[in-house]
């Protein structure tokens, strides 16, 4: 019987070994997608889901990066328009525009949804293949951009969710958000 738990004890380390090296793998996974000519990632981990644009409610007095919010099973959502955070020029939205659903701050609480010009592909970046964001002058906002991944010729610039949102925008998502939800 000892044998038999040693053996069992041993399938338990191995479980979580693979358990630790495939989280390992998926923290490295980062969902690609572009706006304007530029791609971005973002970790797959913050990723709840990729939909088409659903019904879109739109609010008076908002700022043009938030277009409205929409009613995922439930969840009241507010988009961000990630061609307003990059400053190129905004496109209509319709049925075919992509929003990727987000997770974001302490604890993944917060969700919003991002729209982009659309999802390429989900790769895995190792550090070796990551690079610090270059220095630009004072005039280039970089503070979301957390690396620049390499893979083959490509790069893709690697959002940190931690710090995209600027004071403000962070405090006009969550009081659309409220506003929805207590009407």
């Amino acid at each position: 019987m000892s044998d038999m738990s040693s053996f069992l004890g041993e399938d338990k380390e191995d479980e979580d070994m693979l358990v630790s090296q495939l989280n390992m793998d998926v923290s490295n996974q980062y969902v690609v997608f572009s706006v304007g000519e530029e791609e971005y990632g973002i970790p797959i981990l913050s990723v709840q889901e990729i939909i088409s644009m659903p019904n879109l409610t739109k609010l008076p007095g908002v700022p043009e990066f938030i277009p409205g919010i929409i009613n995922l099973r439930g969840n009241i959502i507010p988009l961000y328009v990630l061609r307003s955070k990059f400053e190129l020029t905004l496109h209509e939205l319709d049925k075919n525009t992509i929003v990727i659903i987000v997770q974001i701050g302490d604890a993944k609480m917060k969700t919003v949804g991002f729209i982009v010009d659309a999802v390429s592909d989900v790769v895995s970046i190792d550090k070796e293949n990551l690079r610090d964001t270059p220095e630009f002058s004072g005039n280039v906002d970089v503070r979301y951009v957390d690396k620049i991944g390499h893979i083959g010729s490509r790069m893709i610039i690697l959002i940190d969710l931690d710090s995209f949102f600027s004071e403000k925008e962070t405090v006009m998502l969550e009081s659309v958000t409220e506003m929805k939800s207590s009407n």
